[in-house]
């Protein structure tokens, strides 16, 4: 009983060493400048206003990343399917090319990349972005999709198949179905990494009108004379919130399609 509540007790220090940092955004968050960079510096704001959360609200790219979710998941799925449970000419060749894709860094394509949307007329519009996004975030997608399938017994679509289930109905009745949680785990990925990117935002959408969280929020916050801490900390808030929401509605399955992916 001892150890168990000296254990106890250093699994809450820890936890409150974890938690100060947050606490300290979420704090500064709420301050106006004059408190920001006052001295001593105060644990609880002493005027607390949502000035800062309110100028974050003009900065939006949730548009590009539910496209680029619901791309990347579309794509993944059929075509993990396909790799998975049809008989398909050169399948082999082109699953090896997807594998290659996967490690290929950015960096090396953005030089090309660049030039190539420069003559299609593409830079600067929301299109372009999430081709490029759902272009480099599908081939991992796809191979875990992939090996979701491929954990469906192939007798069980044979009597479906039996029973007279058509090809579509044993899609989307049986296998997918099955696969939820890969699903899940994809869309979760794709809306991580699309929300969270900064690079990509940068090169490729230099016009406001299609200006992304990250690059809006840098260009808005960090200024030649100083940097706003009021907007970055309640930036860095509302930035965490459409991950955090999602994680929190997905968890179950992002968790079971990650046990899965390991186990394969």
């Amino acid at each position: 009983m001892k150890r168990l509540t000296k254990k106890t007790w250093m699994n809450t220090a820890l936890a409150v060493i974890f938690f100060l940092p947050l606490y300290w955004t979420i704090v500064t968050s709420l301050k106006d400048k004059t408190e920001i960079y006052g001295t001593p510096p105060t644990l609880i704001p002493k005027h607390p206003t949502l000035a800062n959360y309110i100028k974050i609200f003009t900065l939006d790219d949730g548009v590009i990343t539910a496209i680029t979710i619901l791309l990347v998941v579309v794509v993944s799925v059929l075509a993990g399917y396909g790799f998975s449970k049809l008989q398909l000419r050169g399948k082999g060749f082109f699953l090896a090319c997807i594998l290659a894709a996967i490690m290929i860094p950015f960096q090396a394509l953005l030089n090309p990349l660049y030039s190539i949307m420069s003559k299609l007329h593409l830079l600067n519009t929301v299109p372009s972005m999430v081709l490029i996004y759902a272009t480099f975030q599908s081939p991992f997608c796809i191979y875990m999709m992939k090996n979701a399938f491929d954990m469906v017994p192939d007798s069980l679509l044979e009597s479906a198949k039996l029973d007279g289930a058509g090809a579509f109905s044993v899609f989307s009745n049986i296998c997918l179905p099955l696969t939820w949680s890969s699903v899940a785990t994809i869309a979760v990925y794709a809306a991580y990494t699309t929300w969270n990117d900064y690079l990509i935002a940068l090169v490729f959408a230099n016009s406001n009108s299609i200006k992304t969280f990250n690059v809006g929020l840098t260009n808005l916050a960090i200024g030649q004379y100083g940097t706003d801490w009021g907007l970055l900390t309640s930036s860095s808030i509302i930035g965490l919130m459409p991950i955090l929401i999602l994680f929190v509605f997905l968890q179950k399955y992002f968790i079971k399609g990650m046990l899965s992916g390991a186990l394969k």
